[in-house]
């Protein structure tokens, strides 16, 4: 069970530093005194949330570090994401809602038009949005969101880390564009002074609960608290059963406060019950509860692949992010085997091999079959010759296990080859790059 116990406006403010201190830069600590010291002014009732997302490939163009990034010297990958407008002009809070859980991004918003070749011009968000950030927008202006990975690092964990990023933007209007997408309900609301109340681990206050709620795929769910940053500092507690006040111990999954991942099962019924935290408090509450998202290709699936029945044969993968690009080699053998005693210069009579290669998409490859003849061992001539004949079809379930649909052409033969890692010393990797939330929705 988890339980970060930040507390209400100064005591969020510190431990949220340490947090970043430890984990982040300087610079985020100093963003977030910044974002404490908003937080003491007084919070006017926002009625309206919206939530832009989208999902890094791993094929973006990079630009150099543009603001609310850790000032990168090498150019961090970006999206030119979309253009949207707002029904009302205000104030309006811009959280980066995946800024622990998932991609972390810096969200920057221009008024009409970017130019990465000068991308101070047009800006509205001057300091860019690593986490939270105010800025002024008017109707009939079409603003235009760029988000870009916020760093970088050796281990190339943020180099175009591939995913999901989320965008909230709170204030008096809606937001009309094609990046909002539609969350659960009880995803946001507000606690009045005479709700019902009890007694947890998150404080003596008021609560609201939701259920039976389902989610349709069995996985790690992640949560992150939005309205702590302009209205109520809420805690999330999840049950596997509807809430009984009398024993708030009972049938409990997990509580969390600001941040925080659980596993969920599909088909199973759970409870929502959110509180303010550590004491009654009225006003708004909103968070984001995202679900997993699907396997996804990477350059971590690189390496060696076979079916372990044919140990003898195999494929070799590797994956090009930036050019979305998969290369295949498959190690087998001929449809039949030679002749008893016929014989071979180097090798086996009859071994083949043949290369694939094509774009993929989430978890599946499409790959056209190439056949090369026509040369000799470690020689350049006569030249090769090249053909292409065939199609392979790679889907992976996780980053363990997958495969490999073929059919190759005018030979006739079609198949399917379960495939796993031959050596998994990639998996952590692979794993790291991969198990994100997927962009907020229907659970």
């Amino acid at each position: 069970m988890e339980h970060l116990t930040f507390g209400k406006h100064i005591r969020a403010c510190l431990a949220i530093n340490v947090f970043t201190m430890e984990w982040k830069m300087n610079l985020r600590s100093f963003l977030w005194s910044v974002l404490c010291i908003l937080m003491f002014f007084p919070s006017s009732a926002f009625a309206i949330n919206s939530v832009l997302s989208g999902v890094f490939d791993g094929s973006e163009p990079k630009t150099a570090a543009l603001p609310g990034t850790c000032l990168a010297d090498e150019p961090l990958g970006y999206l030119q994401a979309g253009s949207f407008q707002v029904s009302e002009s205000g104030n309006y809070y811009i959280t980066d809602a995946y800024n622990v859980i998932g991609v972390d991004i810096s969200a920057l918003i221009y008024s009409g038009s970017f130019d990465p070749n000068s991308p101070l011009t047009n800006l509205v968000t001057p300091n860019g949005v690593d986490i939270a950030q105010v800025a002024n927008l008017s109707t009939g202006v079409t603003y235009v969101l760029v988000v870009q990975h916020w760093c970088t690092n050796p281990d190339r964990t943020w180099v175009n880390m591939e995913g999901a990023w989320s965008v909230t933007i709170t204030g008096p209007g809606s937001v009309s564009s094609g990046l909002t997408v539609s969350v659960p309900q009880m995803t946001e609301g507000s606690f009045a002074e005479d709700g019902p109340t009890t007694a947890t681990e998150c404080g003596d206050s008021q609560y609201q609960e939701s259920g039976p709620v389902r989610v349709s795929t069995t996985g790690t769910y992640y949560y992150t608290d939005i309205s702590i940053n302009y209205e109520v500092d809420m805690c999330l507690q999840i049950y596997s059963a509807p809430f009984n006040a009398a024993n708030p111990d009972a049938n409990r999954v997990i509580l969390m406060d600001d941040f925080g991942s659980v596993e969920l099962e599909s088909g199973k019924d759970y409870y929502f019950l959110v509180q303010p935290l550590d004491g009654p408090q009225t006003g708004e509450f909103f968070y984001v509860f995202a679900p997993p998202a699907p396997m996804a290709i990477t350059y971590a699936i690189s390496g060696s692949w076979y079916f372990e029945p044919t140990t003898g044969q195999g494929f070799l993968i590797d994956v090009f992010d930036s050019a979305n690009l998969m290369f295949l080699a498959w190690f087998t053998y001929d449809l039949e085997r030679p002749a008893d005693g016929t014989n071979a210069m180097i090798g086996d009579p009859g071994h083949r091999w043949m290369t694939a290669a094509g774009p993929f998409q989430g978890d599946t490859a499409e790959l056209g079959i190439t056949w090369s003849s026509g040369m000799i061992f470690d020689s350049e001539v006569p030249a090769v010759s090249n053909s292409s004949d065939g199609t392979m079809t790679v889907e992976f379930f996780d980053c363990n296990t997958g495969r490999v649909s073929y059919d190759l052409g005018s030979s006739g033969r079609t198949g399917v080859v379960p495939i796993e890692r031959i050596v998994p010393d990639a998996v952590p990797l692979c794993e790291q790059m991969t198990q994100n939330p997927d962009k907020p929705g229907p659970l």
